[in-house]
């Protein structure tokens, strides 16, 4: 009973302890999310609510998972009496709980079409027209299954890695395998179907995840103490890392334009 109680004690210091560290970032998304709400539907369209949960999962992925390695104190939060598992899951139930309430609102949002509630007054002058996304089954799949895989793939590499320049540019990476995983999935759909559906697309970006944050617990839980943070430099083969990045910044470009353009397929999948 008592080793119990000191469970729970651990994982509520735990779980309030990261909640207190990153207080600021999620009003800050609560504010954006009321803003996308209630103020840019006056705008442009209401979809671009959707993006909200992508955009939280690339900065939010990085600062949960590394956040002790930019802050220099792995030596410190390995000391204290809780467990490498039971840190990572507690960074995760935050952070991936914070991103999954986020997105369902989007979802809510639009799906609700709440952003044109206070427009209501001003329907009938013409001023503002409703405007609906049509037939967004196949969307809303992609909403929930990309931010995650985001968040995933950026807070796996973040937590396993020693190195400040890593956890500051995981975000791209974690982003790009995302973008990597959706793009086979969707060029499958086609192959197969000859339309979008998601049957592939959002069951392999979800899996895909996953397997990452197992293999981010199963690394973390074994990891020792790196060098401590030392001031951001140039790695040892930083032509090869800046070759790397300038490779990835021109493949993420071909895929983003690649989806730009299936945008109107999705919009009439079914």
């Amino acid at each position: 009973m008592a080793q119990r109680r000191r469970g729970a004690a651990v994982w509520r210091g735990l779980l309030w302890c990261e909640w207190f560290s990153h207080a600021k970032l999620l009003l800050m998304v609560l504010a954006a999310w009321l803003l996308c709400v209630w103020v840019l539907p006056f705008f442009t369209h209401p979809g671009w609510i959707l993006l909200l949960g992508g955009l939280y999962a690339l900065v939010a992925g990085p600062i949960f998972g590394g956040d002790d390695v930019v802050e220099g104190c792995e030596e410190f939060s390995f000391a204290l009496p809780a467990t490498r598992s039971q840190r990572y899951l507690a960074r995760l139930i935050v952070g991936g709980g914070s991103l999954l309430a986020l997105t369902l609102l989007d979802l809510l949002a639009l799906g609700l079409d709440l952003s044109q509630t206070l427009a209501r007054l001003y329907l009938q002058t013409g001023l503002i027209k409703p405007v609906q996304v049509a037939h967004p089954g196949v969307l809303y799949g992609l909403v929930v299954a990309v931010p995650c895989a985001v968040f995933a793939f950026a807070f796996a590499g973040a937590a396993v890695t020693h190195s400040r320049g890593h956890v500051l540019t995981i975000w791209f990476w974690g982003g790009l395998l995302a973008l990597v995983a959706l793009r086979a999935g969707l060029q499958y759909e086609q192959l197969m179907w000859n339309k979008f559906n998601g049957l592939v697309a959002c069951p392999l970006l979800l899996i895909a995840g996953t397997g990452a944050l197992a293999a981010g617990w199963w690394h973390y839980c074994r990891k020792e103490v790196g060098p401590p943070a030392a001031p951001l430099e140039l790695p040892v083969h930083w032509w090869l890392w800046t070759l790397l990045f300038l490779l990835g910044i021109a493949l993420a470009m071909v895929l983003v334009s690649w989806l730009a353009r299936q945008v109107p397929a999705f919009l009439s999948a079914v």
